[in-house]
């Protein structure tokens, strides 16, 4: 194999196409099963974010390519039902640090990751881990033909909300078709994945370096800054036609793309990394060399993307996840009323004006206090404290997304009610299913994690986890 210099020469190797295709679906001579790609680049000269990521047909993957691009598959897929879960090393005060010194976030990271591989192994899901430039993506399919999936779709209260809008937000050029069925299974399998997260989170803690979060939640400041490693399952709370995710074998360049974030000229000049599967090889190889060109294509020649069928896992996590206190939660949730704007506004309203500054503020100046995960979950502690629902939270969440608060046009692309319901569910989850004992529910913690508002309000913080956890039994 000639020496690779380029990511252009990289991604003209042919086995690094087909490895893309087959994480996308296309195996067995067929054409790729995901409904579309997504692409990033450094030449629109703006802000580079997934969210804003142009979207193209699948045949355009050359063109993509071509242009050197940051690649992700859509989690819509026409024939299979995926299974998703992201971790990411984030330090609130140093953003590149993933990039500065590598060897040691990925260490740092190891123990997490030895725990979700011992519990995906507990229920038998073989799922496909790629290492990305900060972390390792999950990945696994159920055929839409098993009947796993109906048991994914009679978790769903009903069908999304957004599946109503989704005319709307489809290209004129994409052509498939989301059935209530399919739409309903991705809900369920959000709430499942959601199960598996606290699984993972009970196993590693105890064995973790550095804190661990879910959906990029902030913490306090520790020895190396405001670091953790966060389970990331926020695709679940938006429409599955906007959410996609990194191909494997593709290039990952955030750090080349975003220089406002990782704040180090030498970082920022980095060639590419490439997601490569993590395989057998040890820690230290793929550090050093296995994230590289030539490595990345030489692995392409040997390793399957194919994404692993994980249906009798996903079965066997489904029986556990029915006796579980999370799917007590999530009954109790879904069994509240459901309110209208009006009446979360009415609910918004009527809270007390003994609440403290860092729970009103993100209330009162939504945009953007209130799309902040910290916010929502300090919020969604502090009102189930004073013994509100948490359906009744995410009314409000609702009716503060629904406000005047100049949100352009994330509404018309997401979901609001989808959106605040997904992720007050989960941080109530959490507390109701004792996996969050609110260590970091108090005044010094948030005034860390830059919720306080700084005015003297003579209140504890302390007092109201008290108030919280007498509820939830240990």
């Amino acid at each position: 194999m000639s020496r690779i210099a380029t990511l252009l020469e990289y991604y003209a190797d042919p086995f690094v196409r087909e490895r893309i295709l087959e994480y996308c679906g296309a195996t067995d001579g067929a054409g790729p099963t995901c409904v579309d790609l997504a692409g990033l680049t450094d030449h629109a000269r703006r802000i580079v974010t997934w969210g804003r990521a142009p979207r193209y047909e699948t045949t355009q993957l050359d063109t993509l390519l071509a242009s050197g691009a940051d690649i992700s598959r859509s989690i819509w897929d026409a024939a299979s039902l995926l299974i998703h879960l992201d971790f990411d090393y984030q330090n609130s005060d140093s953003p590149g640090e993933a990039y500065h010194h590598p060897a040691e976030v990925f260490f740092k990271l190891e123990p997490a990751y030895r725990a979700a591989q011992h519990v995906f192994h507990r229920f038998g899901l073989p799922l496909l881990t790629l290492m990305t430039g900060r972390g390792y993506h999950f990945t696994g399919q159920v055929p839409l033909d098993s009947p796993v999936v109906d048991r994914l779709a009679a978790l769903a209260p009903g069908p999304p909300r957004w599946l109503a809008t989704l005319p709307a937000r489809r290209p004129p050029w994409l052509t498939a078709e989301l059935s209530e069925r399919h739409a309903k299974a991705h809900v369920g399998a959000g709430m499942l994945v959601e199960y598996l997260a606290h699984r993972i989170l009970r196993r590693a803690e105890p064995r973790s370096p550095i804190p661990l979060v879910l959906n990029g939640v902030i913490v306090g400041t520790g020895l190396a800054g405001r670091e953790c490693t966060s389970i990331d399952l926020s695709y679940a709370g938006d429409p599955m036609d906007v959410r996609h995710l990194r191909v494997a074998f593709g290039a990952y360049q955030k750090h080349r793309f975003r220089p406002d974030i990782v704040a180090h000229r030498g970082a920022s000049e980095r060639p590419p990394f490439i997601a490569v599967p993590r395989g057998d090889e040890s820690l230290e190889h793929l550090l050093s060399h296995g994230r590289e060109f030539a490595h990345a294509a030489r692995a392409a020649r040997l390793r399957s993307t194919r994404l692993p069928v994980v249906t009798s896992g996903i079965a066997a996590l489904l029986d556990a996840y029915a006796a579980s206190r999370l799917a007590h939660s999530h009954r109790q949730f879904y069994a509240s009323p459901r309110r209208d704007v009006a009446e979360g506004d009415a609910l918004f309203r009527a809270l007390p004006a003994s609440l403290p500054g860092c729970v009103t503020r993100p209330l009162v100046t939504p945009n953007d206090w209130l799309l902040q995960p910290t916010s929502l979950q300090h919020v969604t502690r502090a009102l189930m404290a004073d013994g509100m629902p948490p359906r009744d939270i995410a009314a409000i969440v609702h009716a503060r997304y629904a406000a005047d608060c100049g949100w352009g046009r994330r509404w018309a692309w997401l979901d609001a009610e989808t959106r605040a319901e997904f992720d007050v569910r989960v941080f109530a989850g959490l507390i109701e299913a004792g996996v969050d004992r609110a260590i970091d529910f108090n005044c010094t913690s948030a005034q860390e994690k830059d919720l306080c508002p700084r005015l003297p309000c003579g209140l504890d913080l302390r007092v109201d986890r008290d108030r919280l956890l007498e509820a939830v039994p240990a």
